[in-house]
């Protein structure tokens, strides 16, 4: 910035160390990194410093009283400024704003600092403005209100999470006493009785409200993974009925199977969640109408481009498991950050982020791998590989005629908190002759062990009880009594052992609401191991 005084004044500068007053001024402003310039009442420019001049307009000396010192402020931002230069200069006051600018390259428009104040030179009224860029301090704020968002939908979603999973675990035991209840009457009624159909309906109603209460413990995490071998091609022919609920009837769905079967190691759960995100992510990038297009088949990860940068890669054989949308695609910049959570392009508050770094953590916590291809306005196919397994005994269907093996009057410890629960799973156990000591927590369970000497063959114990817990209870019986077998149950796994995400080898746990087929399976198995 220069400032003009009186005529005759600079040659007659009181001179300091062979340097006048007005020459170290001019230095010194033309020394400050920002921009300084001086407006008279008209907007005109009437002084400037280097950094005004050089960096931020780009021109000499001669070209700067015609420049407009607005014209570099973004056109949204400029009548404000207006505004507040004026009302300095009228009312003589101190002001700051923020606002866009840019450069004399005008690549693009950046945040900026104002500071203004009033000055008379020469008896006429004039605005002296210190412009300082400021936009790496701009980013750094939006990014720490992103990430205040992201906390806060966090948080969000955590409680919600929590909410969901003690609604389903409460449900579950109120199931578990319906399905045991119904399949005791349907093994006891006659085959022509005019109620059967009725109760059978009751039966699949009930097993049908166990899958929202599964897909509720999946969203808030809550249950145990417990993955197993599966015919993939089956598995997914299962899952697209709910998918086409999903996606409506706008969209096309196809599935091309492999020609062969083929076999991989997942959690079912796990699996509907990678499609039913797919699936969601698909929808959202068809506007109208579309297709979406599902294959499993035997693949060659060395064929693909993606695994050269994969750390983690184990060759062998794997099934690619791929879905194809032809949606309006992914745009490049978007692509690096698709699985990072929280990220979407959606609108706020349409859309958690999660989707797809779910799917990602899901594929890599069963030693998979996913890729995205994309064209933008041509769609986009994420390709899943899963090690292939060799072909395991597959479950058959579970009905509740299948014939369990009765018991051997062995002696079984049931610890459940639920009185409902508690009742039909004691008449279950007994009506396939076993002998049965109930308690209703764990401390009632330790009372009724140590009455009976602990000599149980089976501890059958909820994992979340009054007072203590399933897993503990188990720990201090086992110490009397090392040969005792146990079987955890649960609406869900909670904190204290569903941090291990499954359970160790060897550890006998069944999910609530169960069939009682599953359930004597469960007992049967637990006792059986050695």
């Amino acid at each position: 910035m220069v400032i003009v005084g009186e005529e005759g004044k600079n040659e007659n500068a009181i001179r300091k160390g062979g340097y006048s007053d007005l020459a170290v001024l001019n230095t010194l402003y033309d020394s400050i990194p920002a921009s300084v310039i001086v407006v008279d009442a008209h907007m005109r420019l009437v002084g400037w410093n280097q950094f005004s001049r050089d960096t931020i307009n780009g021109r000499n000396e001669d070209e700067m009283p015609g420049v407009n010192p607005f014209m570099r402020v973004h056109p949204e931002d400029r009548d404000v400024l207006l505004a507040l230069f004026l009302k300095v200069l009228i009312c003589d006051v101190e002001e700051s704003a923020r606002f866009r600018m840019h450069h004399k390259d005008f690549t693009e428009y950046k945040w900026a600092t104002l500071r203004v104040r009033r000055v008379v030179i020469h008896g006429l009224p004039c605005v002296v403005a210190v412009v300082t860029e400021t936009t790496e301090l701009k980013k750094a704020e939006e990014e720490r209100e992103k990430l205040q968002v992201q906390l806060q939908q966090s948080q969000k979603m955590e409680l919600i999470g929590k909410l969901a999973g003690g609604i389903a675990h409460d449900f579950n035991n109120i199931l578990t006493g319906i399905i045991g209840n119904t399949e005791m009457v349907l093994g006891m009624i006659d085959q022509s009785s005019p109620y059967l159909e009725n109760i059978n309906d009751i039966h699949r109603l009930a097993n049908r409200s166990a899958k929202l209460t599964r897909q509720l413990l999946a969203f808030a995490r809550k249950e145990v993974m417990r993955p197993r071998v599966m015919e993939l091609n089956e598995a997914v022919a299962e899952l697209l009925p709910l998918q086409r609920r999903i996606i409506g009837e706008n969209i096309h769905i196809v599935f091309h199977p492999s020609e062969t079967p083929v076999f991989v190691n997942i959690d079912p759960v796990q699996l509907d969640q990678v499609l039913t995100n797919l699936f969601v992510n698909a929808r959202d990038a068809i506007s109208e109408s579309g297709t979406i297009v599902i294959r499993c088949e035997a693949a060659k990860p060395e064929e693909h481009a993606g695994f050269k940068g994969e750390a983690d890669f184990h060759p062998g054989e794997y099934i690619c498991l791929s879905v194809t949308d032809t949606g309006c695609g992914i745009d490049n910049k978007v692509l690096p950050h698709i699985f990072e959570p929280f990220f979407t392009t959606r609108e706020p508050g349409k859309g958690t982020g999660l989707g797809l770094s779910t799917v990602y953590g899901i594929v890599k916590q069963n030693k998979g791998h996913i890729f995205c291809r994309t064209r933008k306005g041509l769609g986009t196919t994420f390709d899943i590989y899963l090690p292939f397994y060799e072909k395991s005994v597959q479950e058959k269907d579970k009905t509740p005629k299948v014939h369990i093996p009765s018991g051997r009057r062995e002696s079984i410890l049931l610890v459940e908190d639920e009185p409902y629960v508690l009742r039909i799973m004691k008449d279950i156990l007994e009506s396939h002759r076993f002998t049965v000591y109930t308690a209703g927590n764990a401390e009632e369970g330790m009372q009724v062990a140590r009455r009976h000497q602990n000599l149980f063959n089976l501890l059958v114990t909820d994992v979340m009880l009054p007072k203590s817990n399933g897993v503990q209870l188990s720990m201090q019986l086992k110490k009397e009594n090392p040969r005792l077998k146990v079987l955890f149950m649960s609406g869900y796994a909670p904190e204290y052992i569903g941090h291990m995400r499954k359970f160790e080898t060897g550890t006998n746990f069944i999910q609530k609401p169960f069939m009682i087929n599953d359930f004597m399976k469960a007992v049967q198995n637990a006792l059986s191991i050695a």
